[in-house]
């Protein structure tokens, strides 16, 4: 590139020679008479005076653009090393909101404020410092300051949300969601907070309106969407019942089970529909599918019902229809063996119990060998044995939050200790249920692992 340069300088004076040479080969004579003056002179010296007069021109126009353009560029300046002093400030802030300083965040913050005209670059510092410092009224202000600014109004919003929240301030918290969700309806953790807002309080079509955007906008898996949706559509099958719409609530409880046959809460739901409407036959084939996917101690007793069925020898067949379905299963064993006590089929239910527990049987199935013991008369000593073991035997599956961990005795869609939705499995503690691990910290139902 510097030879090119050079080149180009190198063509510019040979041209510029070459033009001397030829006009003083060439001198020429030039005459003018102007008022009463002449003047003689060659064309060289005249061309020579042209170019002074141009060069004399732009060095004034230059001289008269530099006195008047001063004072501005002085202004510039200053306002310029305003700004830096302003982003400098601004830098720093955030830097001590990082680092918890207080203190130090407050003064930057201020002094952010004082240097710089675009308010809106300071507000989030000031807030940050705010709440750092404890101040929540102030940060406050600083959050509702940001909604008056549309590029700063999302921010703010969030900020305040979470205000709420901590204020337990639910019903604002609400508000703020949605006024979020409609500036940006396609952002993670609006969808996430709007839905598990909606869901707490049992606003269950909203709460399933919020879903299917997160399905379209992909913030929300498919498989995912497919059962948080017919868990939502379990609650809305329940609100129909309990206003006397019951074919809202069979349909609506169909909708769910055709989403997630493998849910025992769809399955149950369901089932429990159909043997109120009198299908008592396809209620069977509803937990017998079900039954196949996720066995559960619920779903044999519900089973049994729904066979109308009294006859305790009779009822053993029945279970045994059900469990067919996956009969390697402890609780298929489980379930017989409970058929095969109520029947006094001592021999038997000890079988089945002992192929379900094997070597180290929950403290359910030492319960129920106790009951065994106790029922058919046999050795005390057994009995006692059985329910010494059933102390220190390992904790049977239950309904636990994936979310908090918290214990529950029967499944409800919103866990009562944290709030979250869907959150509850049926599994042993310190297990992880079906589908995925739990996380460290509990999360949003359209974050977490899958209900079972």
């Amino acid at each position: 590139m510097t030879f090119l340069r050079a080149l180009f300088w190198f063509a510019i004076a040979a041209v510029l020679m070459f033009g001397a040479v030829w006009l003083a080969e060439r001198p020429g004579l030039v005459t003018m008479e102007w008022q009463g003056w002449r003047l003689d002179t060659s064309v060289g010296i005249l061309l020579g005076g042209v170019l002074l007069l141009i060069l004399l021109a732009v060095a004034a126009w230059l001289l008269y653009r530099w006195i008047v353009g001063t004072p501005g560029a002085l202004l510039e300046g200053w306002g310029e090393s305003r700004r830096r002093r302003g982003y400098r400030a601004l830098t720093q802030g955030l830097a001590a909101v990082a680092a918890g300083d207080a203190a130090d965040a407050q003064k930057n913050a201020r002094k952010a404020e004082q240097l710089l005209s675009e308010p809106s670059l300071t507000l989030l510092l000031s807030a940050q410092a705010a709440q750092l410092n404890g101040d929540r009224e102030g940060a406050r202000r600083a959050f509702n300051a940001m909604l008056e600014d549309e590029q700063m109004a999302f921010l703010g919003l969030r900020g305040l949300i979470a205000q709420s929240l901590t204020d337990g301030n639910q019903a604002q918290a609400l508000d703020y969601a949605q006024r979020a969700f409609k500036l940006r309806p396609q952002t993670p953790w609006v969808v996430h907070s709007l839905f598990d807002m909606q869901a707490q309080i049992g606003r269950w079509k909203d709460a399933q309106e919020t879903l299917e955007t997160g399905l379209r906008t992909k913030v929300v898996t498919s498989d995912k969407g497919r059962t948080l949706k017919a868990l939502l559509l379990v609650e809305r099958s329940r609100v129909a019942e309990r206003e006397n719409y019951e074919v809202d609530a069979l349909a609506l409880a169909r909708e769910a089970f055709s989403l997630a046959p493998e849910r025992i809460a769809v399955a149950l739901r369901l089932a429990e529909l159909q043997i109120k409407s009198g299908q008592a036959k396809r209620a069977m084939k509803t937990l017998e599918r079900t039954w196949a996917l996720a066995p559960h101690p619920d779903l044999a007793s519900l089973y049994l019902k729904a066979s109308g069925e009294t006859d305790p020898l009779k009822r053993v067949g029945v279970i045994r229809k059900l469990v067919d379905h996956k009969p390697e299963d402890a609780e298929s064993h489980i379930a017989l063996a409970q058929a095969a006590l109520d029947a006094s089929l001592w021999g038997e239910a000890r079988r089945h119990l002992e192929l379900a527990g094997g070597e180290h049987p929950t403290a359910r199935i030492c319960r129920l060998m106790a009951d065994v013991e106790e029922r058919s008369g046999g050795d005390p000593a057994k009995l006692h044995e059985w329910l010494a073991r059933a102390a220190e035997a390992p904790a049977d599956r239950t309904w636990r939050c994936s979310a908090c961990g918290a214990h529950h005795e029967t499944w409800r869609s919103v866990c009562e200790s944290c709030g979250a939705f869907g959150t509850l499995h049926w599994h042993a503690p310190g297990t992880f249920g079906h589908i995925l691990p739990p996380e460290v910290q509990p999360q949003p139902a359209l974050q977490g692992p899958l209900p079972s």
